[in-house]
């Protein structure tokens, strides 16, 4: 940290500390918490009753004596060192800004720092170069990073190298606490052995979720011929928000706005896929399960092909066989023209990452917009599910670390901090107040947050579940829908995959 910092972390210090001490009890110096795994009762990913002052329970005074924990993640710059649209500040930043969010970020870090007696220092590079970095240490065994903050499909792959701390193991980490995503943690571990973890210190999380926009005033525009568009979050609130609702609302809305007699991007239309990603939400949404577990606690695939079948047929259909629908491979336009489509007030609904609402072009839209959780599978489906895209970011500490315990207590203190303060105002000051118009809308986003489900496969995407569930999707982009062929061939992968890292897993932890 640099001297600026140091004078200013003072301050912070001192408004802070008193409320953690006077919350602290008489716990002893040397005293640690119980490593406890997370039960299921855990409070939701973000807290929406507003900012919560829930204290973590590390030890008063603990204090490390100016050590320093090195965490090694994504910059939000590339090679070229221009801004990556799709990286936003989420562990630290450089300076304050006077933007809630990145001054959250900032003041955290001095925090933590003088609260623990630490000194972090965070290595950023470009995303391509996390992986690089990651395996020269895997290969040198050098001590050089003591956390990785990472894509968590990607991390999960180095526990299969044996290069992974079992967060079991680590001292001050306490999963039942809410900054902590249990749903997230229950999915991730093998056996008894946890090896990385997400949550409220990890914004990208709730950024990436996809939930459902639809512009107001063309919902108003068409209620007069479709009286269901007139109150949709009564659909929501009834149960009656399903796909096939989703269709009939939004399918049959063209106009040819051009008059060129030729659907392109610059005519009206019901439904916009700005790329084909949004498809992997089905199994969320829809609730189709991917992994199930054994009773030796491994994983096997357990998918329910009847339903997948029937889902993928639907939006088959949407994407190829309706002309109220766009995306970007029909057209062959790019991600961001589907998207200014909507922002300029031609597409009815559009799914999109939350973390949309804060590009230019939606902080510009001249029409209001609303959000709805993405739609049930049928009305049998009693809760709305949400899917987060699998680039969001989790944390790992590699077993070079020669002190794995002083990490553990910063990720606990970081994520409490982020809990009490940085996601609230993300969520609360920047989503609610200021791109939320409406208060049914800021409720919609309550039910897609907490409605964030994952499943395994997702996390050991490239391992275990050897690239099974967004093949689908790669399918329906090529315009295939041969998807019992697809299941058949790729589930007998799968299997394949599970036997051999189960036999590499079995040796390497001598179950």
């Amino acid at each position: 940290m640099n001297t600026l910092k140091r004078i200013l972390s003072c301050v912070i210090a001192i408004l802070m500390v008193l409320s953690f001490v006077a919350c602290a009890g008489e716990t002893g110096k040397n005293d640690k918490p119980d490593k406890t795994k997370p039960t299921d009762t855990t409070a939701p990913l973000v807290n929406n009753s507003g900012i919560e002052y829930e204290e973590d329970d590390l030890p008063a005074g603990l204090n490390f004596n100016g050590e320093k924990v090195v965490v090694l993640s994504a910059s939000v710059y590339d090679s070229d060192g221009k801004v990556d649209e799709g990286r936003k500040p989420e562990f630290t930043v450089e300076e304050l800004t006077s933007d809630v969010i990145n001054d959250s970020i900032y003041n955290r870090e001095l925090y933590v720092e003088d609260r623990l007696g630490i000194n972090i220092e965070s290595y950023q590079v470009t995303h391509r170069d996390v992986n690089t970095e990651i395996t020269k240490q895997l290969n040198s065994q050098d001590d050089i990073y003591d956390v990785f903050l990472y894509d968590s499909h990607t991390l999960s792959t180095y526990v299969f190298d044996n290069f992974l701390v079992d967060f079991y193991t680590v001292d001050y980490l306490n999963f039942d606490k809410p900054w902590w995503s249990s749903k997230f943690i229950k999915e991730a571990e093998i056996g008894d052995m946890l090896f990385e973890i997400t949550g409220s210190l990890s914004l990208s999380l709730t950024r990436n979720i996809y939930a459902m926009y639809y512009n107001k005033t063309l919902a108003g525009a068409y209620s007069s011929t479709i009286t269901e568009l007139s109150d949709l979050y009564s659909l929501v609130e009834n149960g009656e928000w399903t796909f096939d609702k989703f269709v009939e609302l939004g399918g049959g809305i063209y106009e040819d706005i051009n008059g060129n007699t030729i659907p392109d991007i610059d005519d009206e239309y019901g439904i916009a896929y700005s790329d084909y990603l949004p498809l992997d939400a089905i199994w969320s949404s829809f609730d189709i399960n991917i992994f199930s577990r054994t009773d030796e606690g491994w994983f096997e695939l357990d998918v329910n092909t009847d339903k997948l079948y029937i889902a993928l047929d639907k939006v088959y259909k949407l994407i190829h066989d309706t002309k109220g629908s766009i995306t970007s491979g029909k057209f062959s336009v790019s991600f961001s023209d589907i998207h200014k489509t909507f922002a300029n007030g031609h597409v009815l609904f559009m799914p999109n990452m939350l973390g949309n609402i804060e590009t230019t072009e939606l902080r510009n839209m001249q029409d209001d917009y609303g959000i709805l959780p993405f739609p049930k599978y049928d009305k049998a489906q009693k809760e709305y599910y949400s899917y987060s895209h699998d680039q969001y970011s989790a944390f790992c500490i590699p077993n070079t670390n020669e002190n794995p315990d002083v990490a553990g207590a910063m990720l606990e203190a970081m994520a409490s901090y982020a809990y009490r303060d940085t996601q609230p105002a993300y969520f609360d000051i920047a989503l609610k107040g200021q791109y939320m118009t409406d208060a049914k809308s800021r409720h919609m986003l309550d039910l897609v947050v907490d409605g964030f489900m994952v499943d395994a496969a997702w996390i050991y995407l490239g391992t275990l579940a050897n690239g099974y569930p967004p093949s689908f999707r790669y399918m329906i982009g090529e315009g295939k829908n041969s998807f019992a062929s697809n299941h058949n061939k790729l589930s007998r992968n799968v299997d394949a995959c599970l036997k051999l890292y189960k036999k590499d897993f079995d040796k390497m932890f001598n179950n």
